[in-house]
């Protein structure tokens, strides 16, 4: 049974993550959730999804994967409503979570992040994680115990008060408690301290204890300063059609409550838009530790069209001032992503299929080349001949293919010089002096080999040598191996000859000794031709359809 579920869960794991990376991301929401280790906390879903047209569900996913939070409300961490409830938290619950919300048409997510700490030693507390109240100086203040309305109803509850971790005495005349407030009377400095609201409450059964800690301080009034407008400041914002935009404005000021509106065209937005499309969200405020405050009021798209681009949304304070700003909506800019990535797909594969094509072609490719007009010729290097041609003697087809085959493809066909030896010596020249001369005279040295039997070994030792010295030791010389017959045994070669087969490998004459042997575009011709040098005059019309001049 379980093996024919796996397929089926395997399938389903693929359409939630199909369907996941189609919502549209809202990124992390600045606004962290705390909580002490041990004690219990609900995580609320930061997405305005009440604007959302048709009906929707609300998904929670851990450390914004696509591991679901259990629905199960017997487990210790699971998904109520739109709720994420830790029954209780632990240092290790310490992470991001994704709040997903999807319809048939629509589908956005995005994190919250959930800290859970441990109190500092000996206090029943976090200094470095604490709600601030920050009043000024007066007869009264209030403090609040912050965000219980989700775990216990504040009317029937009964709540606790500390002050530095020690009960206060609330029957006293100097606190008077009601609901989630404490308030204190006769204020001055003294009364500044750290407090701590501390209530139970039963769920599933087990009883739970959550606090807060609030940095009470007393200030003195601030000087009242004009409202000033920190965002927007005068925007161009990119926005695809068909998206879901929130455009938040936010106002620092001090002093009494400053009224917020956004306005287009010298009307109110919730005048102008009369369909539920776009919505103006009640203002927020909050006070900063400098005694400034800030309120800020969002403007939210659920759909953008056509006809909110290039339009200016005003955010406007009423007061005295009144400081006015305002963002411009416009299209994305063309994504050439796509293009880039196709561009170099296809620059790759025929990088790919150039070096597959040169290394199989690359023969053709340097003769070809070789016979352009791009080749400069007639260099000056001081060589007389083309190749140097060594060979063993005394045999028919050796003297065939070095006396009359290497002569009139390569001499008369294709312009090349040779000095062939038995053949353009003169005679009574010093044998030593006339190869040595020869050889460094040349620009290859072609030793064509037959098998390895005695009679047809290389037979002239000294001439040998120095065409080995000079091509090994002293790296004059490049030499090409040509074998008239395939030797399957190198045994009985000079060590000369294996480290050039080792080195270079050979050309091997796989032709008859006919007519069609003679063209110099056979692959064996064509070799032969690739290792030699670029010829000093042009190629001869039967080599390479170029006219003949030979130097």
């Amino acid at each position: 049974m379980s093996m024919q579920l796996f397929p089926l869960l395997l399938c389903l794991t693929y359409l939630a993550s199909h369907k996941a990376e189609l919502c549209e991301d809202y990124g992390v929401d600045y606004d962290r959730a705390y909580a002490s280790d041990g004690q219990p906390v609900y995580i609320s879903c930061p997405l305005n999804y009440a604007q959302m047209k048709h009906d929707f569900n609300v998904t929670w996913y851990i450390n914004g994967s696509q591991t679901q939070v259990s629905a199960d409300t017997q487990s210790r961490i699971h998904q109520n409503g739109n709720l994420i409830k830790f029954l209780p938290a632990r240092l290790d619950d310490t992470e991001y979570y994704a709040c997903v919300i999807r319809n048939s048409t629509y589908c956005i997510r995005q994190l919250k992040k959930l800290e859970v700490f441990k109190n500092d030693e000996g206090l029943c507390y976090n200094n470095g994680i604490m709600f601030l109240s920050e009043e000024f100086t007066s007869l009264s203040k209030t403090i609040n115990c912050p965000y219980l309305d989700d775990y216990v109803d504040v009317k029937k509850a009964e709540i606790k008060w500390f002050k530095e971790c020690q009960p206060l005495d609330l029957s006293s005349d100097k606190y008077f408690a009601s609901n989630d407030d404490l308030t204190l009377k006769n204020v001055t400095q003294k009364d500044e301290g750290n407090y701590t609201c501390e209530v139970s409450f039963e769920y599933n059964a087990k009883e739970f204890t959550i606090s807060r800690a609030i940095d009470f301080s007393t200030r003195v009034q601030p000087l009242i300063s004009a409202p000033v407008i920190t965002y927007p400041k005068n925007n161009i914002m990119s926005v695809q059609t068909g998206s879901y935009l929130s455009l938040t404005c936010e106002v620092l000021y001090s002093g009494d409550v400053v009224d917020i509106v956004w306005s287009y065209n010298e009307t109110l937005v919730d005048d102008y838009y009369a369909d539920s499309r776009v919505v103006l969200e009640d203002p927020h405020y909050a006070l900063l530790p400098d005694g400034h405050r800030i309120a800020t009021r969002n403007l939210n798209f659920s759909e953008i069209k056509e006809e909110d681009y290039n339009r200016k949304f005003f955010c406007e304070v009423y007061s005295p001032v009144n400081p006015k700003a305002y963002v411009i909506l416009k299209h994305p800019d063309t994504n050439f992503q796509g293009f880039l990535i196709a561009f170099f797909v296809v620059l790759v594969f025929v990088t790919i299929i150039s070096i597959i094509a040169i290394k199989i072609f690359k023969v053709d490719i340097v003769l070809l080349y070789r016979s352009s007009c791009f080749v400069q010729r007639n260099i000056q290097d001081g060589k007389v001949y083309d190749a140097y041609i060594m060979s063993p003697k005394s045999t028919y087809n050796m003297d065939m293919f070095v006396l009359k085959l290497l002569p009139e493809v390569l001499e008369r066909q294709c312009g090349y010089r040779l000095f062939i030896f038995g053949r353009d010596e003169l005679p009574g020249e010093a044998m030593a002096d006339l190869i040595d001369e020869t050889i460094s005279q040349s620009r290859r040295l072609v030793i064509v080999l037959g098998n390895t039997s005695s009679e047809n070994r290389l037979e002239n030792d000294f001439e040998q040598q120095i065409a080995m010295y000079d091509a090994l030791i002293r790296n004059k010389i490049k030499v090409i191996l040509i074998e008239l017959e395939k030797i399957t045994d190198y045994t009985n070669m000079p060590e000369s000859i294996k480290y050039i087969k080792q080195k270079q490998g050979v050309i091997r004459w796989k032709g008859q000794f006919t007519e069609s042997s003679l063209s110099p575009k056979t692959n064996f011709w064509k070799n032969v031709r690739y290792l030699m040098p670029p010829t000093q005059g042009l190629y001869s019309q039967d080599c390479d359809h170029i006219t003949s001049e030979h130097v």
